[in-house]
């Protein structure tokens, strides 16, 4: 048990490490369907797989959170029901699991991404409204139907958002943003920056810092960009003309920086077919995700004194930051869809199934991948 738990503080550093070390970074996207549902998918890189657990926690679930100073902060029962990929351990005085990509069963969805050098808000109100960043998903999920109901909940200050320092990472400030999508097509982002940022997000795209709006603005370098291929051009005399079709994704980066992924995910969930049917889409969304795949040691990066950014490497001295698992979320269907590394196939999950659990129930990620079945629901009701 004891070295079970030394691996997880482990793993927890390394996250310390992307600041330094690029060890962790993620893709974000949304994309609707020709009848105008939308479809969320995310590719998590690492340098080691987490989180390792898919949970569910039924509507009535007791949420306790925590006040800078240890005491109890906001406590609450979730409205709704909530699954998805969760982690544990990230603070001395967490009362539950951190949500990492996650939706409820309202049809609206949670991720979060790495962002460095985050400040936490400033503390105004009692306790009672004091919320812990990491407990921010499941008050959010469990506690709204949609974005625009988020949003006013923190216009309003429903509560006081507060970013710990992660003792296991260092005591950096939690670092990470939240990207959140619902069935109706709202999107938003959420950054700290001694304050709570609450950005529209028409781009349906979210990678890593620099902040939303600086990708937004980099997105007007590209405006020229468009899936239409010209394949020929003549240079005063000679006639150039393009062996095969493909030309037009010439002026996409090639590099997998967050400003990079961010410009071809906004090309892609722009530019990919809108299907005509959910099951459509969903593969057309797995095929897009496909670009942001990335296997061990295409690239890697050498280790920094002083850190752990080793810890899960597999040539010796580097680091390899590589995709360990994907989600694809039919949001208004209610299916997640999950693929891990050791997986060629992607598990769907159907929330609607799940409704009649009444407690928390958790399934390894190693589960998954040994159940043969493409519905792996089942796991969580036996």
């Amino acid at each position: 048990m004891k070295s079970k738990n030394f691996l997880r503080v482990l793993l927890i550093t390394v996250l310390t490490c992307s600041s330094i070390t690029n060890s962790f970074a993620c893709t974000v996207l949304a994309m609707k369907d020709a009848n105008g549902n939308v479809y969320q998918g995310r590719s998590n890189e690492f340098v080691g797989q987490q989180p390792d657990a898919l949970t569910y926690y039924p509507s009535g679930t007791l949420i306790q959170s925590v006040t800078p100073d240890g005491k109890q902060g906001k406590t609450f029962n979730t409205k709704y029901a909530i699954f998805g990929a969760t982690l544990k351990g990230m603070t001395p005085n967490a009362k539950q699991e951190t949500l990492h990509e996650a939706v409820n069963d309202q049809g609206m969805s949670i991720t979060t991404n790495a962002f460095m050098g985050n400040t936490s808000p400033t503390i105004t109100q009692p306790a009672e409204k004091v919320l812990s960043v990491m407990d921010f998903g499941t008050w959010a999920l469990g506690s709204f139907q949609n974005v625009e109901q988020v949003k006013q909940a923190l216009k309003s200050k429903e509560i006081d958002l507060w970013l710990p320092k992660i003792v296991p990472m260092g005591n950096v400030i939690a670092p990470l943003h939240f990207a959140m999508y619902d069935k109706s097509g709202g999107s938003i982002v959420i950054e700290f920056d001694g304050g709570i940022h609450v950005y529209d997000n028409p781009s349906y795209v979210m990678t890593n810092d620099p902040a939303l709006p600086w990708h937004l603005q980099n997105l007007n370098d590209y405006a020229d960009l468009t899936n239409i291929d010209k394949n020929s051009q003549k240079f005063n005399g000679f006639e150039a003309k393009a062996g095969s079709g493909g030309i037009a994704l010439r002026g996409l980066p090639s590099n997998q920086l967050s400003s990079g992924r961010f410009v071809k995910a906004a090309y892609y969930s722009n530019f990919a077919r809108k299907a005509k049917t959910p099951e459509q889409a969903i593969f057309t969304l797995g095929h897009v995700m496909n670009n942001f795949d990335r296997p061990l040691d295409i690239s890697v990066d050498e280790p920094v004194k002083g850190t752990f950014s080793t810890v899960f490497s597999t040539t010796a001295g580097v680091g390899s930051e590589s995709t360990y698992f994907t989600v694809l979320n039919d949001l208004s269907q209610g299916h997640y869809y999950l693929r891990t590394i050791n997986s060629l196939s992607f598990s769907k999950f159907d929330l609607k199934k799940m409704s009649a659990l009444k407690e928390i129930k958790v399934v390894k990620f190693n589960a998954i991948n040994a159940f043969t079945k493409t519905d792996a629901t089942e796991l969580f009701l036996n």
